[in-house]
């Protein structure tokens, strides 16, 4: 043989050599492969096993403390094991819910003493509030019912409605301590003046409103000389648009529409010849059981955009005559079953069934005075001043 046939047969068998030892070597890994497998899985089965003869010894133990502590073995045992698991782990459950309640309670507790804390600290701001606003309310209390003291100090004494030749009675109850009603009487040589005013508002303003009026009337009669009802009217209005300023009958929006209604009546003692003139407020006359109205101008004392002269009324008075004149505030007091105004026929029918019964005059004011209470009831509120004026001849 020569050499290169030698070189030949020699890769050859190396070729073979490297491709049996590369077959040799995948069977290998397989195997070894396999073979890790099969001890994986006989370690699983020994932990298995081993397991489960941890919890037979367990199980066993726990027979052979109940037949240590019973003197027989139990019926059962697993079951009962199984059973005594199973309240173990209820126990272990009512445990942890047990904790979460204690913690939710805790948590609740906490937040209820935050808002009781809360609570009490507001409950002492309104407290002290409240003192405050008490105190507040009873200085301006306080200086109302000073007021009020000024107020009727300003009104007719006792000794100047004596004065009056005929028996009469006034029926004054304001809403509120001080009035927006008011009423003035003065004697001039032979006659009486006697004025029933109400004032745009009630309480403190319509108090402020009054003591204006009284002021002006004062003021026209301090000369001493006596002039037409409806004169009085006109001077009336004059001095209040003149005090407030009212002065531009077209500027509506700022323009003060503050005054006053008024019935002025004029008594000549010697002949008894009335003379009577009213701004919004009647005059009513009962004679012979029968009710006799004396309108007023839908005009008050004050501005008005249609401003007309006042009317004066003359009649002369009989035996008998009975006079009233009045404010709104009776008429327009709502009461009764249904809460309604009593309205003008209702006080025409009243007014006729106290004179019908000769009454003492102060008998009724009384009488009024009963009627209004039992008609504004427990339900309703005193809404506006009233003032009535009643006169016996």
């Amino acid at each position: 043989m020569n050499i290169d046939k030698i070189h030949i047969i020699i890769t050859l068998i190396l070729l073979v050599f490297i491709i049996i030892s590369i077959i040799l070597f995948f069977l290998l890994k397989n195997k070894d492969k396999k073979a890790k497998k099969t001890i994986e899985k006989e370690k699983n089965n020994f932990l298995k096993e081993k397991s489960y003869l941890n919890k037979e010894i367990e199980r066993q133990k726990f027979i052979i403390e109940k037949i240590k502590s019973s003197g027989s073995v139990p019926k059962n045992s697993k079951n009962q094991l199984a059973k005594q698991n199973n309240a173990d782990i209820k126990e272990k459950n009512e445990n942890k819910i047990e904790k979460i309640e204690k913690i939710k309670l805790s948590d609740k507790n906490k937040k209820m003493w935050e808002l009781s804390t809360a609570i009490h600290k507001e409950k002492e701001k309104i407290e002290k509030l409240k003192k405050d606003i008490e105190k507040r309310h009873e200085e301006v209390t306080k200086s109302i019912t000073y007021a009020q003291r000024i107020q009727k100090a300003l009104l007719p004494t006792d000794e100047q409605q004596n004065q009056l030749k005929y028996k009469h009675f006034i029926f004054w109850k304001p809403r509120d301590i001080v009035s927006g009603d008011y009423y003035w009487m003065r004697e001039i040589d032979d006659f009486s003046i006697i004025v029933m005013a109400d004032c745009t508002g009630h309480g403190v303003p319509g108090a402020f409103m009054s003591v204006l009026g009284i002021s002006f009337l004062n003021e026209i009669f301090a000369t001493g000389q006596v002039i037409k009802a409806s004169q009085i009217l006109e001077k009336m209005r004059k001095l209040v648009k003149k005090a407030l300023h009212q002065t531009n009958i077209n500027n509506k929006k700022n323009m003060p529409s503050d005054g006053m209604d008024m019935a002025v009546m004029v008594i000549n003692n010697n002949t008894n010849e009335v003379n009577f003139a009213g701004a919004n407020n009647p005059l009513y006359l009962v004679r012979n059981n029968q009710l006799e109205v004396f309108k007023a101008n839908r005009n008050p004392v004050g501005i008005h955009p249609f401003e007309k002269p006042f009317t004066d009324y003359f009649f002369n008075l009989e035996k008998n005559d009975r006079i009233f004149m009045f404010s709104d505030g009776f008429i327009d007091q709502f009461g009764g079953n249904r809460g309604r105004k009593f309205l003008s026929k209702n006080f025409k029918k009243l007014l006729l069934l106290i004179s019908s019964q000769n009454f003492p005059v102060e008998q009724e004011k009384e009488i009024l005075n009963n009627a209004l209470v039992d008609w504004i009831g427990d339900k309703n509120k005193q809404i506006d001043d009233i003032l009535i004026f009643g006169m016996k001849v």
